[in-house]
């Protein structure tokens, strides 16, 4: 399967590759993945920089309170995905799920086959955004919007954004959603977090069973 890869709030592509690399690693090979960078630069994510303080530039994808730069983002992300596309899946954190979840929403019929979000944060409403008006959805009031085969991996433990994976899981079809909840706060597991690494995994792996159904 063919993955696009998007990174979180204030990093940039080669860290998140490098956060990925254990969850990677167990989803075996034969898989490729693309890693897309944000092209407005930001400050350090504070959870990653004393990890990878040799990082020379960091970026986001759009800035958080403008319409504009989101629908700007969006375009982005819609001229990559027709460019260099298709992808089957696509693997996204925090900032960047946010983004991803938004364009989905945005699709009648689902641009990939899957979508594993790690300690994604809320969408926004796509018919709201071309308005001109920025609104987060909710399940309660939009119901189930993403259908597709989802990951929803987060801390029990994150202390940035404490809600936002959840939120954003109730908006997925709930026969088609895999989650794992681990204790590493608001980070990619990886490294020596073995049993995060190896529940992350297993939820992966049953998102992607489930797209190569839809793929057949």
């Amino acid at each position: 399967m063919r993955f696009l890869c998007l990174h979180g709030l204030g990093t940039n592509s080669e860290i998140f590759s490098a956060q990925t690399v254990s969850l990677r690693y167990e989803m075996e090979d034969g898989h490729a993945f693309d890693f897309v960078e944000g092209t407005i630069p930001a400050s350090p994510a504070p959870e990653t920089k004393s990890y990878y303080p040799d990082a020379d530039a960091h970026f986001n994808y759009f800035d958080l309170d403008s319409v504009e730069s989101m629908q700007r983002a969006l375009k982005q992300l819609d001229d990559y995905v027709e460019l260099e596309g298709p992808y089957d899946g696509v693997i996204a954190y925090s900032h960047g799920a946010a983004l991803v979840a938004t364009y989905i929403a945005a699709h009648t019929r689902p641009p990939f086959k899957c979508a594993i979000f790690i300690s994604g944060a809320r969408p926004a409403d796509p018919t709201v955004l071309q308005r001109g008006e920025l609104r987060l959805l909710n399940a309660e009031q939009d119901g189930v919007l993403l259908h597709l085969p989802t990951a929803h991996i987060w801390g029990t433990n994150d202390s940035l954004y404490p809600d936002t994976s959840q939120y954003l899981s109730q908006l997925c079809d709930s026969e088609s959603r895999a989650v794992f909840l681990h204790e590493e706060g608001h980070n990619v597991p990886g490294g020596k977090a073995r049993e995060a690494v190896l529940g992350a995994s297993k939820a992966i792996r049953r998102t992607m069973d489930k797209a190569m159904v839809v793929l057949q």
